[in-house]
């Protein structure tokens, strides 16, 4: 089966012109229960049956709860897409967007940080540059150095109407880290919520990341991905890890009803910020719609305005989805060697995309992916 393409749609008119429509209903709350909770923190139960007992089934009301609720998530997305796209603008958006990701993560009531990472020169005199990720994290309540990842990219290099498609992303991610903030009811494992800048096409953003903390990734139990293109949710991509589908589905369990379940084994693409972890070894989710066709070269498609409520039910599909796998008291899946890595690469048939890309040299080099 050949990969699957995401293609890079154009949100920032849609987001600058007319009301926002008002908000769906997702699911009404429960009564606060955090006497269960509690009693469910101090369990090992792992699975998100549904019985309701488990610790994850009881804050998933809570974390849809506050998705439904008032949230700055529209005006956060507004004022995004109109960094976005400034094309009176004469330096790069992603600067800009970088102070709107940590002003936005400090309202969520987060301590926020960037990480600086330089960016390889193109060419043998090209000039080197330097990036910025921006990074917010939940402390788990047990395992706090272990930690399930959720990210998406925040802003190209240049200003555009090409450049908007990873708004919302950027957003859903912030609107998760709040829905999940405001049950003040911690997972066993950490989650790191990163917004990762850069190349789009050459993932140079996520690259540092796993770069920079390589020495921590044994303790990486996940890392999701998200890629909605401004549209309703509606699968999982298993980047190759078909093997992990039974633990992300009882993760989201609680979701069921959401109708964001439809989970398929191949690899996104090799331009997208989950290939890095792929090539780490690290079990990744790609969470995208169904509508979406990714291809980072095609054409921006004219879509209609931005549905809000939709934006709203993807943070909270990833929030509980985040939140249940770091309740999770076993990995999804183990960390792959760099033999397996090798033996999903071939068997996807991702040589040739690798080194259109000039992946393939960095593998084979170490310069990226899992050493030996």
């Amino acid at each position: 089966m050949a990969p699957a393409k995401l293609s890079v749609g154009l949100c920032a008119a849609l987001l600058l012109a007319g009301a926002i429509p008002a908000l769906a209903q997702l699911s009404p709350s429960e009564p606060d229960p955090l006497a269960r909770i509690r009693e469910a923190a101090q369990s090992n139960v792992q699975a998100c049956s549904a019985t309701g007992e488990t610790l994850c089934e009881q804050v998933a009301p809570k974390i849809i709860a506050n998705a439904q609720g008032d949230s700055p998530l529209a005006e956060n997305l507004r004022r995004l897409a109109k960094i976005l796209n400034d094309r009176h603008a004469k330096t790069s958006a992603e600067p800009s967007a970088v102070a709107w990701a940590v002003e936005a993560f400090r309202d969520a009531g987060f301590e926020v940080h960037t990480e600086k990472y330089d960016v390889p020169a193109a060419g043998p005199k090209g000039k080197l540059s330097q990036g910025e990720n921006v990074v917010a994290e939940f402390r788990g309540r047990d395992n706090s150095d272990e930690w399930v990842l959720l990210g998406a990219h925040l802003a190209p290099l240049e200003h555009g109407p090409w450049t908007v498609d990873s708004s919302c992303d950027a957003a859903e991610v912030i609107e998760a880290a709040r829905d999940i903030s405001q049950t003040n009811v911690h997972p066993r494992l950490s989650i790191r919520f990163v917004l990762f800048t850069g190349d789009m096409r050459k993932s140079t953003g996520s690259w540092a990341y796993v770069r920079s903390h390589r020495s921590e990734l044994d303790h990486a139990r996940a890392a999701i991905m998200i890629r909605s293109d401004c549209r309703r949710m509606t699968d999982y991509l298993l980047n190759g890890r078909p093997e992990i589908e039974a633990g992300v589905r009882e993760a989201m369990k609680p979701i069921d009803s959401f109708g964001a379940g439809n989970f398929v084994a191949f690899i996104s693409s090799v331009r997208t910020e989950a290939f890095d972890f792929l090539l780490e070894g690290v079990p990744t989710l790609t969470a995208f719609s169904a509508l979406t066709t990714i291809s980072v070269d095609a054409p921006a498609p004219i879509r209609a305005p931005v549905n809000i409520a939709d934006i709203k039910r993807n943070a909270a599909i990833v929030a509980v989805a985040a939140f249940g796998i770091a309740e999770r008291a076993t990995p999804l899946g183990p960390r792959q060697s760099r033999t397996e890595i090798e033996s999903l690469l071939d068997k996807w048939g991702l040589e040739s995309q690798m080194k259109s890309t000039g992946l393939w040299t960095l593998w084979k080099s170490g310069e990226r992916g899992r050493l030996p």
